[in-house]
């Protein structure tokens, strides 16, 4: 699978932030399907595992669980290699049996078209520095860099830093992923709008992206074409999707099964006397020392 950026020309979900009640964060549900979809879990010091990776190590999964929140944090990378893996409305699915809110949705368009001349449209259009993606104007700015063709480009942004409960920004995609990434890709802008917490993004939203990213960026940014969806706040619509059954034994059997560090970690043990019973007696002590503070949580 291709860690790429899609060049499809449709509106995508290229970031999404949940936050739920500690009591009702579905959590097991979220940590068997990043498991099943190749997700790679970072340890911590104190055995939690806050992170997960994408296979490629370019997405990540943040999960933050403390006394009065939880929140479930998804970046653009982690949410392309969810659509890829065709769990995307799995994992939506999940989040959305628990009552929850949706405080950032960034919905985003690829255009096949010079990244500089996006940004230099932009900027002309809206010379005097603001721009209206609702009742009230924000501000503009830019970052730009000269590229090695000797044109200037970068990103435009609309309402960046403020307080703004709807904000966007158009960049050289081609060129972020040069940058990023060292990877030549043909040239691509892309015009992103981002929901903030209160402007009323749904889960609903998050799977089918584009009445949103419309509603917002035209036609201050660019003109929507015909035919899109009307968007209203605040509206799930009663949707839900069908997700297929995750076993969580299976799913641990799998990652068993396949873990390469695991491999390595016997492969270790298997070069000294008495490494693979000192591995077992540590894989046993990790399993004990979990279930007990498991015991101690639910007491």
């Amino acid at each position: 699978m291709t860690c790429s950026a899609s060049s499809s020309p449709t509106v995508i979900t290229d970031a999404l932030d949940v936050p739920f009640s500690p009591s009702d964060f579905p959590y097991p549900g979220i940590n068997a399907l990043l498991l099943d979809t190749g997700f790679k879990p970072q340890g911590t010091p104190s055995g939690g595992t806050p992170l997960y990776r994408t296979p490629c190590g370019r997405g990540t999964v943040k999960i933050d669980q403390r006394a009065r929140f939880a929140r479930f944090s998804c970046s653009g990378a982690a949410c392309h290699h969810l659509r890829m893996s065709g769990a995307w409305l799995d994992l939506l699915s999940i989040l959305s049996e628990s009552p929850h809110c949706v405080t950032r949705l960034d919905a985003a368009l690829d255009l096949a078209m010079d990244g500089a001349d996006l940004v230099h449209s932009l900027r002309k259009r809206h010379a005097n520095g603001t721009v209206s993606l609702g009742r009230k104007a924000i501000k503009t700015s830019v970052i730009l860099s000269v590229r090695d063709d000797g044109r200037e480009s970068g990103t435009w942004y609309a309402g960046y830093g403020s307080s703004a409960k709807a904000t966007a920004k158009a960049y050289d995609k081609a060129l972020q992923m040069l940058q990023r990434f060292g990877e030549v890709v043909p040239p691509r802008g892309r015009v992103e709008v981002t929901a903030w917490k209160g402007y009323g993004a749904t889960l609903r939203d998050a799977a089918m992206p584009e009445a949103i990213f419309w509603h917002i960026a035209s036609p201050a940014l660019l003109q929507a074409p015909e035919g899109v969806p009307m968007w209203q706040p605040d509206t799930d619509g009663g949707w839900q999707s069908e997700r297929r059954e995750l076993v969580p034994a299976q799913v641990l059997r799998n990652r068993v099964d396949n873990s390469g560090e695991l491999d390595a970690l016997i492969d270790l043990a298997s070069s000294f006397e008495g490494g693979l019973e000192h591995l077992r007696h540590l894989l046993n002590q990790r399993v004990s020392s979990a279930a007990s503070a498991q015991l101690a949580k639910s007491a």
